[in-house]
């Protein structure tokens, strides 16, 4: 075999490297590829004493915007940008605390049920938007690709068909592994301390997502294993017209942080039929955007992709950290006061009847408590009456973990009781973390 080393030039993360290597591997005398985006480096192992120069590979990789040549020793190692990634902490900061303090970030995946399935629908449209175009877009390009080649001389409805056949197996999928999830959560209640630990696994693999989209490093933080992406890449490139379906139901259980976080959801239903059918809404809200992914593909601009990418980006980054403070929440951690409630209300009024406590509290439709700050005396009972509404998602569940409190809420009047032990600030919520509320107890 000859051996040949190239600098590599257009590169931007893993994925590059991907199709690199599968772009040269169609050549009969090119036995094995190695792309490193990190080192700018490709190696080549070809058969006999083939050889490729520098020429006959760019002719390969043109159409990709890649081409290699020899190293450039002028060339500076990619450095941090610091400057800009202040920028977009600032950014993001202000948004985040805009966006909390409007209530919009009660739409965010990780509520347990965001109104309706209307809003299931919604939260789709806006995770086909972010970390799951990062995820999912990549593969529906890759379904494109397999009818590329062959495009000029195919009708609009051919050249649309797998992208159809794609999303129509995402839907079937989810809703058929959302109905076994919702099987597997009938079963048991996952405690507060799991949903918390979950909640915040997704939270800081969704920041990663969003830095990852921002390119704020010159190398992503984390990748997907290049092996994974090769045995995606064969499937999608698959002429059985079965192939588009599987892949998308299998994007069931690739590493998005909406979907997975809708998927916790799911399991805390504990019914088949309804997890099913808010997996399949979920699939549904994001199919427009990844069908018009893939049915554009060969037109997309890459200047106007990038800026996409990158505003999802800071998108993604905001619900990281509306997720970062939810899970929190539900592993007993006090939140400042500033995050307690993305609406104040209070009440100081303290009533006792028979040596309790009475204490008075809405949880209302729109998935909000009315009041939102409660304060009590250390040491004395308390008799906390919630009024539920007709709906509550996943406020149907208040957890109030330093006192004990972990009660399931029906339609109408419910009894919480509890012995406050010590005096402090202390946040309840629901069983997600996403809504929240102050127990100010005081001596």
């Amino acid at each position: 075999m000859a051996k040949q080393s190239f600098f590599v030039r257009g590169t931007s993360c893993k994925s590059c490297e991907v199709v690199i290597e599968r772009e040269l591997k169609k050549q009969p005398d090119i036995v094995a590829v190695t792309v490193s985006h990190a080192k700018r480096e490709m190696h080549l192992e070809t058969s006999g004493e083939k050889t490729y120069s520098h020429h006959e590979l760019n002719t390969f990789l043109e159409k990709h915007d890649y081409s290699v040549g020899k190293k450039d020793k002028g060339a500076r190692k990619q450095r941090m940008n610091w400057q800009r990634a202040g920028a977009v902490l600032v950014l993001v900061l202000a948004l985040y605390v805009i966006f909390d303090r409007l209530g919009i970030l009660r739409l965010s995946p990780s509520s347990a049920q965001p109104a309706s399935y209307v809003g299931i629908l919604v939260v789709g449209f806006i995770a086909s938007l972010s970390s799951c175009t990062a995820v999912v877009g990549g593969l529906v390009a890759a379904v494109s690709s397999a009818v590329s080649k062959d495009q000029a001389a195919l009708t609009p409805k051919e050249r649309l068909r797998p992208h159809i056949l794609f999303n129509v197996g995402r839907i079937g999928g989810f809703f058929v592994l959302g109905a076994l999830i919702g099987l597997l959560g009938s079963t048991f209640q996952l405690s507060p301390t799991f949903n918390g630990v979950f909640v915040v696994f997704v939270a800081i693999f969704m920041i990663v997502i969003g830095i990852n989209l921002l390119d704020l490093f010159p190398t992503p933080v984390i990748g997907m294993p290049k092996w994974l992406a090769h045995k995606i890449h064969d499937l999608a490139e698959s002429n059985d017209p079965k192939a588009p379906v599987v892949l998308g139901a299998l994007t069931f259980f690739l590493p998005c942080g909406f979907t997975q976080s809708m998927q916790l959801f799911a399991l805390t239903l504990g019914s088949p039929l309804a997890s099913g059918m808010v997996m399949a809404v979920f699939a549904l809200g994001t199919a427009p955007i990844l069908l018009g992914i893939g049915s554009a593909t060969a037109y997309a601009s890459g200047a106007t992709l990038k800026k996409v990418t990158q505003a999802a980006g800071v998108i993604v980054l905001i619900l990281g950290m509306s997720n970062v403070t939810n899970g929190i929440t539900l592993l007993g951690f006090t939140l400042p006061h500033t995050f307690a409630s993305a609406e104040s209300t209070e009440t100081t009024d303290l009533s006792v009847v028979n040596g309790r406590q009475q204490i008075e509290m809405d949880v209302t439709s729109r998935g909000s408590y009315e009041p939102s700050s409660l304060t009590v005396q250390v040491g004395v009972p308390v008799d906390w009456t919630v009024n539920g509404a007709d709906f509550m998602g996943c406020a149907d569940t208040l957890i109030l973990s330093a006192f004990g409190v972990n009660e399931r809420l029906k339609t109408g009047e419910n009894l919480v009781q509890f012995t406050p032990t010590k005096t402090g600030r202390y946040t309840f919520s629901c069983s997600m973390g996403m809504i929240r509320g102050t127990m100010l107890v005081v001596e």
